[in-house]
């Protein structure tokens, strides 16, 4: 019986990590996205944390994406790009030089 239990929870952790991965490879091609659309150029993404924040009445896990970005091709500066599941929650972009 303890072996299936290993087994039952090897396959939660690899069905976690390919969940993670297509998380990960939709905010960034959101973040290209909305990048496009904000006509800024795109320079990096990547995964900062996850948090439990209260939407609704229910708890959610949301995950924070840093967006890199340059508004002028000499600046840096760097939005945040919240995930829910494969869904965008909110996208914060600061003022930046254009």
């Amino acid at each position: 019986m303890s072996s299936v239990a290993v087994l039952i929870v090897l396959m939660l952790i690899a069905y976690g990590f390919l969940q993670q991965r297509r998380q990960d490879e939709r905010a960034i091609a959101l973040a290209r996205q909305l990048c496009q659309q904000q006509q800024i150029q795109y320079l990096d993404c990547a995964r900062d944390s996850h948090k439990f924040t209260h939407l609704h009445g229910k708890r959610v896990l949301r995950t924070l994406y840093l967006v890199e970005f340059s508004g002028d091709g000499e600046s840096r500066y760097q939005a945040q790009l919240w995930m829910k599941g494969l869904r965008l929650a909110d996208f914060v972009l600061p003022a930046f030089k254009i």
